[in-house]
């Protein structure tokens, strides 16, 4: 019967998503030296981790909404 449940947690581990590493190299802001290459970059970063991106922005406007109260 261990076998079994060894076998059923294998397959389970096997679908879990795996955690990706950070979609966008260290150093990628600072080595863009003008406006327009910064610009660029954050747009890169935004479109790779949309979902960070986004819960940024939430807590952005939720803290701005709290020191209105």
């Amino acid at each position: 019967m261990t076998d079994d449940a060894d076998d059923l947690k294998a397959k389970l581990n096997a679908h879990k998503p795996k955690k990706k590493k950070l979609a966008v190299p260290e150093g990628f802001l600072e080595e863009a030296k003008s406006y327009e290459g910064k610009l660029m970059a954050v747009r890169i970063i935004a479109e790779r981790e949309k979902g960070r991106v986004l819960l940024m922005f939430k807590g952005m406007i939720a803290e701005a909404v709290d020191k209105k109260k």
